[in-house]
């Protein structure tokens, strides 16, 4: 009997392979020709799931944006599920715990960063990937801004703070963060960043 392929498992084994073309070569080496080979696959069968590079890289792009968001989102539900803790650290590690999966603080997380990275900025020029951008921003938006919203719903929440406001200046604070540990690794260690983020934190909580 001849074995059944699930085409979404080899459409992200694709996008796997993608990611390795970009964090090794960069953007401009991910041709569907070198995709495959990456992959381990003939081109025949890149193209039977993907008609053309602009598809290949719309689907990549949102399967990296999608793992990223997905880590933090699990991380997001435990927080929101429990009752926010009488003290403001434990009530910045829980928050901090959340955000962290947006930041690239480890081996896994720097390698979707990396790819992020090259999507995001491709996506300024590229109009096949301006959707995509548009919606991880949102996806963005969405984790931070809830993650704020229980800080100021703690009775330690500083007075007159502005959801909004504090959502943008915080996903500021982490596209920042990210940007200099991929750049900078040697200067910018995980450590620095997680205590930059415990202390911006910190910062929405009333002394």
């Amino acid at each position: 009997m001849p074995k059944i392929i699930d085409a979404d498992d080899r459409r992200e084994l694709v996008a796997d392979a993608v990611f390795r073309v970009i964090s090794e070569r960069g953007m401009g080496q991910a041709s569907l020709r070198n995709v495959a080979k990456a992959a381990n696959l003939a081109l025949g069968s890149v193209r039977h799931y993907f008609d053309n590079q602009g598809e290949l890289m719309e689907f990549a792009c949102r399967v990296n944006s999608e793992r990223i968001h997905v880590r933090a989102l699990d991380k997001l539900v435990e927080l929101e599920e429990n009752t926010l803790p009488a003290a403001a650290a434990e009530i910045v590690e829980n928050c901090a715990a959340v955000l962290e999966e947006l930041l690239p603080l480890d081996e896994s997380r720097r390698a979707d960063a990396v790819v992020h990275m090259e999507f995001m900025l491709d996506a300024r020029t590229n109009t096949g990937l301006s959707d995509v951008a548009r919606d991880d921003y949102r996806a963005t938006g969405a984790v931070v801004g809830r993650v704020v919203m229980q800080l100021l719903e703690s009775p330690l929440a500083s007075a007159n703070l502005v959801p909004v406001d504090e959502a943008e200046r915080l996903i500021g604070l982490l596209d920042g963060l990210s940007l200099r540990m991929v750049l900078q690794p040697a200067w910018s260690t995980p450590e620095q960043g997680r205590a930059t983020l415990r202390r911006h934190l910190h910062t929405l909580l009333a002394k």
